[in-house]
């Protein structure tokens, strides 16, 4: 319990959203197989969402990340070393499968990501035989669940995650046939088949961009809280109309899809801000809590302003040390782990010098101020970005836009339905 405390913790210290979605897990034994496309944010998002502490198959190499020990030790991880590592042999794989086993004959669950590695492609990395193996030799019975993870802004902080569980893989017909590779094959198969339509994942990676990037310019909320299931939803129905388009239609699309985020971006507005009313009854609603929550900013950006320097140390090392975008998130929790304590730690010692012990309590004070106040400055971020939005919204250009969201609407009605 104390393992899955710590994961929501952590979890709503770096996201700002954690959405799940899909069936509950079965009861009795479960293999979780997950998409890995965000490092170790990954098992940090499920861990936060699942319903069920579980423990996780992770390489073994992590264990020489001094930092990260006492977690594995927590969330109850299960060393597996993989061919590519080195030094993985028959005989220590087979150990690792008898450890998840054991956890799975006790009833409990294991989740796994069945890829092998984080990646930034655009579709899933082609699965490993393992999550199959494992299931397909288990002494339980077992329910093998797919599991698709899908991220706002993957590399940044305080944006939003889905975890979307879906129905178990059926695979009681292959269990008679044992682990041949056939059978092995077709279960992993099966797998890939279930984790696809639970993600952002495709093979064509040209579709895949444009219906994400023609998904979030129908989003209803800012980017750091869209609902990510309509997102998915919308992604998903779209590949396939997408895919049948004329090269011609599709690229035509393309350029008008471009021209409207080059316009956004100019103006700093959101999709959703185009063509609003602003009503004036709304406006009054908004406006005394918006004054009072950009006030209180203000006094809040003095303890934010005093750990700005870690802050983006930790963003800097992170892009120093990695162009990987599966890796960036991973870099910023772990050096802001690090670094915001330190900080306050050396903070403390140089006003304690002149002032005495009582004032070394100061930085940390700060420092508790800046993670309890981050939700009123991000919604501070809101209320000016409402202001932007009601001082552009007579700009001469958002009637042509509002007809280019209706053409999208009667062209690919699934964005209706998102």
């Amino acid at each position: 319990m104390a393992a899955s405390r710590t994961a929501r913790l952590l979890a709503r210290i770096w996201f700002r959203g954690l959405q799940r979605e899909g069936p509950d897990l079965p009861s009795g034994p479960c293999l979780i197989l997950l998409n890995h496309l965000n490092g170790l944010l990954d098992p940090l998002a499920a861990a936060a969402l699942l319903d069920r502490r579980a423990g996780w198959l992770a390489k073994a190499t992590l264990w020489k990340i001094a930092l990260l020990r006492p977690f594995l030790t927590a969330f109850r991880a299960i060393p597996v070393t993989r061919p590519k590592d080195g030094g993985a042999t028959r005989a220590s794989i087979l150990e690792s499968f008898r450890k998840v086993h054991e956890v799975l004959a006790q009833g409990g669950s294991v989740a796994m990501f069945p890829e092998g590695v984080s990646h930034t492609h655009a579709d899933l990395e082609p699965l490993k035989t393992g999550a199959a193996r494992i299931a397909l030799s288990c002494p339980v019975p077992l329910a093998v669940v797919p599991a698709g993870l899908v991220y706002g802004d993957r590399g940044r902080f305080r944006h939003s995650v889905l975890l979307r569980l879906g129905e178990p893989v059926p695979f009681a017909d292959l269990v008679a046939r044992g682990t041949g590779p056939e059978t092995v094959a077709e279960l992993t198969g099966r797998i890939r088949e279930a984790l696809k339509p639970l993600t952002l994942h495709g093979a064509d990676e040209r579709s895949l961009a444009l219906a994400q990037q023609v998904a979030w310019l129908m989003a209803e909320a800012p980017g750091s809280r869209v609902d990510l299931e309509a997102l998915r939803r919308r992604v998903q129905g779209l590949l396939p109309h997408l895919a049948a388009l004329p090269e011609a239609t599709f690229a035509s699309l393309e350029t008008r899809v471009q021209e409207v985020q080059a316009w956004l971006r100019e103006r700093g507005l959101r999709p959703d801000q185009v063509g609003h009313p602003y009503p004036g009854a709304e406006v009054r609603r908004w406006f005394p809590g918006a004054m009072l929550r950009l006030s209180l900013a203000v006094v809040l950006a003095v303890p934010w302003l005093l750990f700005w320097p870690p802050y983006r140390l930790a963003g800097w090392i992170a892009a120093r040390f990695t162009d990987e975008g599966d890796l960036t998130a991973t870099l910023k929790l772990l050096g802001g782990l690090l670094l915001l304590p330190l900080w306050a730690l050396l903070l403390a010692g140089a006003v304690a010098w002149p002032w005495g012990g009582w004032a070394a309590l100061l930085p940390w004070l700060a420092l508790g101020m800046v993670v309890l106040g981050q939700p009123l400055l991000e919604r501070a971020g809101e209320d000016l970005q409402a202001i932007r939005g009601f001082l552009r919204r007579r700009d001469p250009a958002v009637p042509e836009l509002l007809e280019a969201r209706e053409q999208l609407l009667k062209a690919f009605p699934v964005l209706a339905r998102g």
